[in-house]
């Protein structure tokens, strides 16, 4: 007879074996446009015509061009600590977003934001009739308006609608074989999790010279959990859903460019979870980053139209007090007329120590963000 695994149990098994999956929600992802990636996550606040970050709307109120973005983001988990090893991949598509300038009418941005990831797949290094596998997450959609505030010049104003929704399921499956039998059977315990709900964000940013700011505040809000039970062969009395408050977050970010074509930017963000994951500590992100930027035009040569991009960022506190540290680095590339290609490199590591297993996941991210970009909506006089 099979050892019966009670799914419950299973769900704090699953979460200690790797931090990424010890958050409440899954590994948590930033919202960050393609050139911000490499900048450490931090460039929310560099004036640009085309970008576009569904926190800090309020800066594309400044956007000149309609820009589509998308992004693509393979990734290589290593965890090890107490016993526990072993490796994987995974890809993520973790935006997509349209940026549409109105002129006086101000700016719309609408995008899908994959804002939690729970997909893992961790197998025993000392029983191979064991594996654990993680799929889903919690996504949004989001929805933002940004006016430049009339009679104050370099300030703008922004708000937007975020509408989470998503599943994800955990699955432990077993394989057992009895003696007097060939062939061995299989046996699976899950429990899955549905998210529906929504909050709103506020935001305002300045432009002065060489200088640009922005802060943003999320307001209250609710998300629905749905959980759902499961076993072969098993039955389970499923629990009531329950409503939670969506991690909330505040922030601010800044940019100074320096010298014509460079840049330094920084952003410090904190996120209460005690909403979502009651007795968690408040959660604190920082970031810095430097660009030097593409110089000339389409006629100049290759290597002067690139941006070479640098930073570092660390997390600490959440759900299990996860520590973050991570340093980033990238190229951007012209892909013709106002395309560009952005490939940024991220590299570190995540850390808790909550009592539990001591735990550690490196990882190694690639985002490739596709932009591009036109003057959709602007008369001919008013592009020179």
């Amino acid at each position: 007879m099979r050892p019966m695994i009670p799914t419950l149990a299973l769900a704090a098994v699953v979460s200690a074996q790797t931090p990424r999956s010890a958050m409440g929600w899954g590994d948590e992802i930033s919202p960050a446009d393609a050139p911000s990636r490499a900048m450490g996550d931090a460039g929310e606040a560099l004036r640009s015509d085309r970008s576009w970050d569904p926190r800090l709307e309020a800066r594309s109120a400044f956007g000149s061009l309609a820009a589509l973005e998308v992004q693509v983001s393979p990734q290589n988990t290593t965890v090890s600590g107490d016993g526990t090893s072993g490796s994987g991949s995974e890809g993520r598509l973790p935006r997509l977003s349209l940026s549409v300038p109105m002129g006086r009418f101000g700016h719309l941005g609408l995008g899908y934001w994959q804002r939690f990831d729970r997909s893992f797949d961790w197998q025993s290094p000392t029983d191979s009739s064991t594996q654990i596998q993680g799929q889903g997450g919690a996504f949004e959609g989001d929805l933002a308006y940004g006016l430049q505030v009339p009679g104050l010049r370099g300030a703008a104003a922004g708000v937007t609608y975020h509408r989470i929704l998503g599943t994800d399921r955990i699955m432990q499956v077993e394989s057992f074989q009895a003696a007097d039998e060939g062939v061995a059977t299989s046996y699976a315990d899950t429990i899955g999790v549905r998210y529906w709900g929504s909050y709103w964000t506020g935001s305002v940013y300045y432009t002065h010279g060489p200088f640009d700011a922005g802060a943003w505040l999320d307001f209250a809000g609710d998300v629905r959990r749905t959980t759902t039970l499961g076993g072969t062969r098993q039955q389970f009395e499923q629990p009531a859903p329950n409503t939670v408050d969506p991690p909330r977050s505040a922030g601010f970010a800044a940019a100074w460019r320096v010298l014509p074509r460079q840049s330094v930017v920084g952003d410090l963000s904190w996120t209460d979870w005690s909403g979502a994951v009651p007795g968690s500590p408040d959660r604190w992100k920082g970031g810095l980053g430097w660009q030097l930027g593409a110089a000339g035009d389409r006629y100049d040569d290759f290597w002067r139209r690139l941006s070479w991009r640098a930073g570092a960022y660390g997390i600490v506190g959440g759900p299990d007090n996860l520590l973050t540290e991570a340093v980033t680095a990238g190229v951007g590339m012209p892909m013709g007329n106002l395309g560009t290609l952005d490939l940024s490199l991220q590299v570190g590591q995540n850390e808790v120590d909550n009592g539990g297993p001591a735990l550690k996941d490196s990882f190694v991210r690639l985002y490739v963000g596709i932009t591009g970009a036109n003057a959709w909506g602007r008369s001919t006089r008013s592009r020179r």
